[in-house]
């Protein structure tokens, strides 16, 4: 019975330890510009289809606000938000959202030289289902700085990134 116990409580640990694991993966992965890692860790196609709606929906939002404020002007950009907004974002994302992209964005490239991990970026992370576990990473040295909260689902056998949520424009 005892061991039983013990075998239950260290794949408790296990359990409860791997999505914090995948963070330090991740964090290693982006430090030593590992891009197979990467891919292995998150799932780019899926992170890019769940903002191009987030980010799609809220621009046709604030341009269907601005239609209720300023009736003629903003109907004008309602218009016009609904028949640009999709393309633009739609290619944004998939600019924005790749290995490559990540890997070469300017802040993680400088603490990459300077050999500084991510750490200090996650404000939490924690469980948000049994198979979905969340983290919010917001840059610690500008205090303005959007948090952009990221979503971990338990794959198979492994956590992967499989979305991410975008402060309201």
């Amino acid at each position: 019975m005892r061991r039983l116990l013990l075998l239950l409580t260290i794949l408790l640990a296990a359990y409860v330890g791997y999505p914090y694991l995948t963070l330090y993966w991740i964090d290693q992965a982006l430090l030593t510009d590992d891009k197979p890692a990467l891919e292995r860790l998150v799932d780019f196609p899926k992170v890019q289809a769940d903002l191009k709606g987030e980010v799609q929906a809220q621009v046709i939002g604030k341009a269907d606000e601005l239609a209720k404020k300023r009736p003629v002007i903003g109907a004008l950009g309602q218009g016009l938000a609904q028949l640009v907004a999709p393309g633009l974002v739609d290619s944004t994302m998939d600019g924005l959202v790749t290995p490559e992209a990540i890997l070469n964005n300017p802040t993680v490239v400088d603490h990459r030289e300077r050999g500084e991990s991510f750490v200090d970026f996650v404000t939490f992370a924690f469980f948000t289902a049994p198979t979905r576990f969340t983290f919010d990473l917001k840059d610690p040295e500008k205090a303005d700085s959007l948090t952009v909260k990221a979503i971990m689902e338990l794959v198979g056998l492994r956590w992967r990134v499989v979305g991410a949520e975008l402060q309201p424009l």
